[in-house]
């Protein structure tokens, strides 16, 4: 276990891991995919942790992975001594897929999809610079179905527009067994875990 937070710790910028701890907004998808870089981002961090997702659809299931996610923040800091600020989160999903609706043919993974983790990165920035947040990063990467390089270059970008603004933390939080410790953490805390990445169109794709 500490060989792969170590391993993933020395990946990440090395500006960002400092003796004292800094404060990071963490944008959380989701309470599996979270559970992997609250253990590591824990010990460098105090973590703020946002749950920006109006993407996810209906609104039931997006009520679903919040209330998983409020579950996880507590179980952290009971299991684990690890205190975690969750945010408030709002939800807005017309409002959100309306520059979406260009992309709805795409496949999964394409276009739509790209723009849709893109939104989402920039809420979260946004949240962290209202909230005087200096770092941020995103659980987006732990997916296996999602380019951790595309996410990470998305970042770079959003924070090259705002170079004033609260700084990105790269990560790929499938690497280094952290996919397998993350569900093994996700199963220990008998967490929900959701069988679609969470808009309408991933859903229908699931024959639902």
């Amino acid at each position: 276990m500490n060989d792969l937070k170590h391993h993933l710790i020395k990946e990440l910028k090395e500006e960002a891991i400092k003796p004292k701890k800094e404060k990071l907004l963490l944008h959380s998808c989701c309470g599996p995919c979270s559970c992997f870089p609250f253990l590591v981002l824990g010990a460098s961090f105090d973590l703020y942790v946002s749950y920006s997702n109006s993407n996810i659809y209906p609104l039931a299931e997006w009520e679903k992975r919040l209330k998983t996610l409020q579950k996880a923040v507590k179980l952290f800091a009971s299991t684990y001594g690890i205190t975690i600020t969750l945010l408030p989160a709002n939800y807005s999903h017309d409002t959100y897929m309306a520059d979406l609706k260009e992309f709805a043919l795409e496949k999964e993974g394409g276009k739509r999809c790209q723009l849709c983790y893109k939104k989402r990165m920039e809420e979260a920035r946004e949240i962290a610079k209202e909230h005087h947040i200096p770092y941020w990063c995103t659980t987006l990467t732990s997916s296996r179905q999602k380019d951790s390089l595309l996410i990470n270059q998305v970042a770079e970008e959003l924070d090259q527009k705002d170079p004033g603004g609260p700084r990105f933390l790269h990560s790929d939080w499938k690497k280094a067994g952290g996919a397998e410790e993350g569900a093994r953490i996700a199963r220990h805390l008998k967490l929900y875990r959701q069988n679609y990445c969470g808009c309408g169109y991933s859903l229908r794709s699931k024959g639902k």
